[in-house]
């Protein structure tokens, strides 16, 4: 349960930051999960998804192993999710990224996520710290209050979305903290300047009306649903019931499903 204080923190500037969420435990499993499924999967990785130059990518990893399922149902990200958006939330996308070192290429424009989605009307993030956040490294920066103002996207041009934004905050914080931005919050990843990683797993919740960023339903079996009970309400409708027949946020790779190699680590 996030505090009334916090609460009212995330509604005024459009994202929160709670730390000491992961234990060391489960911060250690999490690492380790990543670092086998990335080279498993090897040049397909990220394949399902966006593909962003000078970062390290995994998509859907809902279907993937037992330790993102847990992480998809954390009582905390449902709560913000549902203070975000209202009661009815779906999944929308869970993803690894992690800026390689030295890798200016990986410095992304400021954007709002709600933006990319037509017809959403609810989008939130959430970011799953796995290694320590810094400014050399590449912490968020986010724009405290933006969320209540106009689109990014429509008030500056590329070049000014690159650069320093007035106002704009750096989300530096340890391994294991969670980071909740509001979909309509002016926001960046930047590029790691240092020698590490700086891995993190990107979330999204969205209305509905929303297609997911790729096919997750299909992905998820029956054991999966099984395990995930109630949560199951969280499984967005299929890409084919929005009229999509391949992944519509990316474009590269339609309905493939890297889950069918699905390994517990």
């Amino acid at each position: 349960m996030i505090s009334s204080a916090q609460k009212d923190f995330y509604l005024e500037n459009g994202y929160l930051l709670v730390e000491n969420i992961l234990s060391a435990e489960k911060l250690a499993k999490t690492g380790d999960a990543l670092e086998k499924r990335y080279e498993l999967e090897g040049s397909r990785a990220g394949s399902e998804g966006s593909i962003n130059p000078g970062v390290r990518r995994l998509c859907n990893l809902f279907s993937k192993g037992l330790v993102w399922e847990e992480l998809g149902v954390e009582p905390i990200t449902i709560e913000v999710a549902k203070l975000t958006i209202g009661d009815d939330i779906r999944w929308q996308a869970m993803n690894f990224h992690d800026p390689i070192p030295g890798e200016p290429i990986a410095h992304q424009a400021i954007h709002a996520d709600r933006w990319f989605f037509p017809n959403c009307t609810g989008y939130m993030n959430v970011c799953w710290v796995i290694d320590d956040m810094t400014v050399e490294n590449g912490a968020t920066r986010i724009v405290p209050g933006s969320h209540k103002g106009p689109w990014p996207q429509d008030v500056l041009n590329d070049e000014e979305t690159l650069t320093v934004i007035e106002g704009e905050i750096y989300t530096e914080c340890p391994a294991g903290s969670v980071v909740f931005c509001h979909g309509d919050v002016w926001h960046g990843g930047r590029a790691n300047y240092s020698q590490s990683t700086r891995r993190a797993i990107h979330m999204g919740f969205s209305c509905p009306n929303t297609a997911p960023q790729y096919e997750i339903s299909d992905t998820l079996t029956s054991e999966i649903r099984e395990r995930l009970g109630d949560h199951c309400a969280l499984i967005p409708d299929t890409l084919e019931s929005f009229g999509l027949s391949e992944s519509w946020y990316a474009g590269e790779v339609s309905r493939v499903v890297l889950a069918s190699d699905r390994k517990e680590f």
